[in-house]
């Protein structure tokens, strides 16, 4: 008997153990079953004023985005007519002028004193034209002198025109309103035909301008509005109306297709800025 039970003891124990081992198994996987995560269909419910993934992919594609950069609508180095020495330069660096407004003085001390010389020859000859007019009514002189007389003043009339020009000339106006980038010679300098005095340029307008591929510019409409954006002011976009499309691609076989843009109030696009042009997808 005793014999027996040292036998049956153990057995009990052993199996006592591994049902506990098994209840614990089952109960660690009914609570892993629980922490997965079961796909219910009726969770795909998208709340009021929501979208899907596939609808902001289709919002995304109802418009594309070109990078381009913008530029001055005018610009020029602005020299004089005549030659001579600069006695005032009325502008400098970053000063905004209108149209017409005198920017640079040359020295016309020497076209003055000549103005002053053919006046004096004009009244000489105003005075000869009237005697011999006298004198030739009366034929006291052949009208050939009167008309030599004539002839005179009319020539030194012509030449006090052209001293008068470029006296006017001196003054070396802005050709459009804008705002002066560099000023390129100082006073005291000497001022010449083709050597630059000023850089000026207009960005009250400006152009903007795009490099497209051959397939992208069906996009693209001559007087067509678009929306431009400046990448440093994204949230104040402007109207961008195409002025030109290119009709020869460059070396990367892209065109350029150009804006008019207008600028804001207090010119705070400047040219050489990025930006971006919205075009729809679908044209």
């Amino acid at each position: 008997m005793k014999r027996i039970l040292a036998y049956l003891i153990p057995a009990l124990l052993l199996a006592g153990a591994s049902a506990g081992i098994a209840f614990k198994l089952i109960s660690n996987k009914q609570v892993a079953e629980e922490r997965v995560y079961h796909f219910d269909p009726s969770e795909t419910t998208i709340p009021e004023g929501g979208a899907t993934a596939e609808q902001s992919l289709e919002t995304e594609s109802d418009s594309l985005a070109f990078t381009g950069a913008f530029e001055p609508n005018r610009e020029s180095k602005i020299s004089a007519e005549v030659q001579g020495k600069i006695n005032r330069i009325w502008v400098d660096a970053g000063s905004i002028v209108s149209e017409g407004q005198t920017l640079v003085q040359l020295d016309d001390a020497l076209l003055q004193l000549q103005l002053q010389s053919i006046d004096v020859q004009i009244e000489g000859l105003e005075a000869d034209v009237k005697r011999y007019s006298i004198l030739a009514q009366a034929d006291a002189v052949q009208g050939v002198q009167l008309e030599k007389a004539e002839l005179g003043l009319k020539s030194a009339r012509v030449q006090r025109a052209t001293i008068q020009e470029q006296i006017n000339k001196t003054a070396v106006k802005a050709p459009f309103g804008g705002v002066v980038v560099a000023k390129l010679n100082e006073e005291g300098g000497f001022a010449a035909p083709g050597v630059p005095l000023l850089h000026l340029m207009d960005i009250a307008q400006l152009k903007f301008t795009v490099l497209v591929s051959e397939s992208d510019l069906k996009y693209f409409q001559p007087g067509r509005t678009y929306t431009v954006a400046a990448d440093a002011y994204p949230g104040r976009p402007l109207p961008g109306k195409v002025s030109m499309i290119g009709s020869k691609a460059n070396a990367g076989n892209s065109f350029p297709v150009q804006f008019s843009v207008r600028n804001f109030q207090n010119h705070a696009l400047k040219a050489g800025m990025f930006g971006k042009v919205t075009v729809p997808a679908q044209n």
